[in-house]
């Protein structure tokens, strides 16, 4: 099986998958209202994505679950608890600050930048989870 950044492809595309649902549920799901009223929408301005947009959406996820295992693979480290830890960096000294980036400059409310950063978290959280599980070192 071809390997990216020592992982396999299969164990990246599955990790990308599971960020992609979470935001799914998180957004779709259990924080739609609140999400939808700290972005000013309505039900009428958020129809449903398109699928160029749901394609984007999962690009975005699939360039994460990468950059990601790019980390986690050159540390050459294996297990739940390096995936966590590494999870946890990642989405500490990146994606926070990305995230912060956008919410001080487009002046939103703090309580979308708790619910975007918390989405973010859990998501890295579940892919350092996938990779520190099934990332194998070779035999």
């Amino acid at each position: 099986m071809p390997e990216i950044f020592n992982t396999k492809i299969w164990i990246i595309f599955l990790a990308s998958v599971v960020f992609f649902l979470i935001g799914w549920v998180w957004y779709g799901m259990l924080f739609m209202e609140k999400w939808m009223t700290l972005e000013g929408l309505t039900i009428d301005e958020n129809s449903a994505p398109s699928p160029k947009e749901m394609l984007f959406g999962f690009t975005i996820s699939l360039a994460q679950a990468l950059g990601l295992a790019g980390v986690i693979g050159s540390s050459g480290k294996y297990g739940l608890t390096s995936g966590l830890k590494t999870g946890a960096l990642a989405w500490l000294f990146f994606a926070v600050p990305l995230m912060a980036y956008r919410w001080n400059y487009a002046e939103g409310p703090p309580e979308l930048f708790k619910l975007d950063i918390s989405h973010l978290l859990i998501g890295y959280l579940v892919m350092g989870a996938i990779y520190g599980l099934l990332r194998k070192p070779e035999t």
